[in-house]
């Protein structure tokens, strides 16, 4: 499944630069449309997101308004932010540039959409290096905040930054000549606080020489693993054999690199006006460039750390396609979104300006030549991708329209669709007292649940992922299943209809993976045996109610 199967998105050949099948996607349209539409072929496999939305800070800009509400454009974000998550991989992080408009308030929102625990850290960049004296303060500096899906697996694959070979000569030499290549010696004793019995004793040097850790603190191995590290030569005591032992670290078994620090000076990683001066040198016939274009240097630095080459990059404000160039030069798969003209009038102009081989901004450094597609593609909200053609037994085609499960997530995250739970309710006494008017939904249930349904136990349904939107959802109330082979017998309560994840609290739970979960309970046997029913919609659904479906199997308005 691709984009291509969405009518909503259409195929642009004017203005791509590849076929249909690019790595590489520009989506013209409204990222509160577009989102929720590739989410399906996206989620969970996007490493890095890279965002720099209006700001609110009260300007008004030559592409966008930048004076709204602070709730609304608070709402705003909090949507966008929602979809956003669904789409990162489970070591993925998102990058969010704001300045002191609404930095604050936008930190309190990210950290409930993407959980405190999972915020990795404020960048504070310095965009500017002119000084600003009709201001109280001259602001030079904006902010990048930094969120990941989950920061234990972020943190395990994230980049380090680059070092040279100076740097490593300096840690890493090899005076004893190990075969095993170069290598640096760390403290063989750590402090003492957790230790236990085992990693107090004596070390005996090669020359005799005997040494005991240090006041406070313990060895690092027990005595059984330091004799073995010993004799595998991995503890040096020095060229004479008489020095403290340490430990040694190869090479060829580290992890070279430097931490990144929070603090990026415009010398290093560009400004607003270097990145102005660089949309000029592209384009020096338009005469209004991107107001507030990032630098190239910027973007590489946040991809190198959050990215490796044929990672799949998403910037849905896309603007003047920084974040686009720059993961074309690095070797990143890219999907960029941009509602305004910009879209053709910067962004498609400056990648086919990369694929020739342009030569600013990054390309030096990266080494770059040119070469790569895209595909782009104009975004119809209002194009019918919802509707599903499906051949009857007659072949006439059948149209039925799917229910969108991410706007359902929007509306109901917090709240059921469905909410028929009665505090202390004997569901097996309502039994007896049915309604019969109420809707019921009969649905397929697969075969490694039969057990729980054939003894009652079910607790919970799962539908599939293409719910038809034809079932009035808000109005179920009873819900009975189709065993594929047997038919329909049992009749359960739907107590609560709400979005989900599949396997939600399984070990393989997948978070993007969105369902309607039912919160069933048995309340009847309806029939003595199984009855064949006829499903109607997609062959898996029927949404009837209980007088009608009872009508159908020659029963009155009294059971069986």
């Amino acid at each position: 499944m691709n984009i291509n199967d969405n009518i909503k998105f259409i195929y642009n050949e004017q203005y791509s630069n590849g076929g249909k099948n690019s790595p590489n996607i520009l989506i013209k349209g409204d990222n509160k449309d577009i989102l929720p539409e590739i989410a399906t072929l996206y989620g969970g496999k996007v490493k890095c997101i890279y965002i720099d939305p209006p700001y609110n800070n009260g300007d008004s800009y030559h592409y966008y308004n930048d004076n709204i509400s602070t709730s609304t454009w608070l709402r705003d974000m909090r949507n966008v932010l929602s979809r956003l998550k669904l789409l990162l991989t489970k070591d993925g992080s998102i990058w969010i540039s704001i300045d002191d408009s609404e930095m604050a308030y936008l930190k309190v929102e990210a950290d409930k959409i993407f959980g405190r625990e999972n915020f990795a850290g404020t960048i504070v960049w310095q965009h500017r290096k002119t000084r600003e004296n009709r201001a109280v303060f001259s602001c030079n500096h904006e902010y990048v905040l930094v969120y990941t899906r989950n920061l234990k697996a972020f943190q395990n694959s994230r980049n380090l930054l680059p070092v040279g070979k100076d740097f490593i000569d300096s840690k890493y030499k090899n005076p004893d000549n190990d075969p095993r290549g170069p290598w640096q010696s760390i403290t063989a004793s750590v402090q003492a606080g957790h230790a236990v019995p085992s990693q107090f004793y004596t070390i005996v040097s090669p020359s005799g020489k005997k040494f005991n850790p240090p006041k406070g603190r313990c060895w690092s191995y027990n005595k059984e693993r330091m004799l073995r590290e010993i004799e595998e030569k991995n503890i040096w005591f020095g060229a004479n054999g008489d020095h403290t032992p340490r430990v040694k670290k190869f090479l060829k078994d580290a992890k070279i690199g430097l931490t990144p620090e929070t603090l990026w000076v415009g010398d290093n990683y560009g400004t607003t006006d270097s990145a102005k001066k660089h949309l000029l040198a592209l384009f020096p016939e338009v005469k209004q460039v991107f107001d507030t274009p990032k630098p190239e240097e910027l973007l590489k630095q946040i991809l190198e750390i959050a990215s490796n080459k044929g990672d799949l990059v998403l910037d849905c404000f896309a603007g003047s396609g920084t974040t686009l160039a720059v993961s074309h030069k690095m070797g990143r798969r890219y999907i960029g979104i941009e509602i305004g003209d910009q879209m053709t009038n910067l962004v498609v102009r400056r990648l086919n300006d990369v694929i020739d081989g342009e030569q600013g901004g990054i390309s030096a450094s990266v080494d770059w030549h040119g070469g790569g597609e895209f595909a782009y593609y104009d975004f119809d909200k209002n194009r019918k991708a919802d509707t599903l053609s499906l051949p009857t037994s007659q072949n006439k085609q059948v149209h039925v329209k799917q229910l969108n499960l991410y706007e359902l997530f929007d509306q109901y995250a917090d709240n059921p669709i469905v909410d028929n739970v009665k505090e202390s309710f004997d569901y097996s006494a309502y039994g007896n007292h049915l309604d019969m008017s109420r809707n019921c939904l009969i649905s397929l249930v697969k075969k490694d649940n039969f057990e729980q349904y054939i003894n009652h136990s079910a607790k919970v349904y799962y539908t599939g992922k293409k719910f038809p939107s034809t079932v009035s959802l808000n109005k179920l109330y009873y819900f009975i299943p189709y065993l594929k082979g047997k038919g329909i017998r049992d009749l359960y309560i739907i107590k609560i209809a709400r979005i989900g994840a599949r396997k939600e609290g399984q070990r393989d739970e997948d978070k993007n993976d969105l369902r309607l979960v039912f919160e069933i309970e048995f309340v009847k046997q309806l029939f003595d045996d199984y009855k064949a029913e006829d499903l109607k919609i997609w062959r898996t659904f029927t949404d009837t109610t209980l007088e009608q479906l009872l009508s159908v199997h020659g029963y009155s308005r009294a059971l069986p």
